[in-house]
């Protein structure tokens, strides 16, 4: 990516999304697909697992730990396979996936960052209808700390 590219905001060369497999996700990912493949950018996918059963405290993990941190990430990883070929049917020469450990907004911050992107897109899923102004957790998490670009796109009506 030129120096052009970067500051003086020309079009995306490497574009992360994020995805939980809802249909909401696919939105944001039908969206980075759409701009990776106009623009011959590359693009990142990537699914956010939690490797604790809700509400587990603490440091240990048992079997049953073990056996839910699996399946999380076994499905997170579908999420992506499934998105990953979808982008490349799209036309998206350089299409790639990971499923990642973690809280969604801090996967989605660290990739972004780790992997030097300069387009995040995330989807607005989760805007609260008694206010119109507020953002769910992880788009609005995201926008505050994000190192590139950021894309939110409307995924609720």
């Amino acid at each position: 990516m030129s120096e052009s590219t970067k500051a003086g905001g020309g079009l995306a060369q490497k574009i992360l999304v994020g995805t939980d497999g809802s249909e909401t996700a696919s939105i944001a990912v039908r969206r980075a697909t759409s701009i990776a493949a106009a623009n011959g950018a590359e693009l990142v996918i990537v699914s956010a697992y939690s490797a604790r059963p809700p509400g587990k405290l603490g440091s240990g993990i048992g079997s049953s730990d073990a056996a839910w941190a699996a399946t999380a990430e076994a499905a997170a990883r579908e999420h992506v396979n499934g998105a990953v070929q979808a982008a490349k049917d799209a036309g998206v020469a350089a299409v790639s996936g990971d499923a990642v450990a973690g809280d969604p907004a801090e996967v989605l911050l660290s990739e972004a960052e780790k992997r030097g992107v300069d387009l995040l897109v995330v989807g607005s899923k989760g805007m609260q209808s008694s206010s119109r102004f507020l953002l769910g957790s992880v788009p609005n998490n995201v926008s505050h700390h994000t190192p590139c670009d950021l894309l939110i796109v409307r995924t609720t009506k």
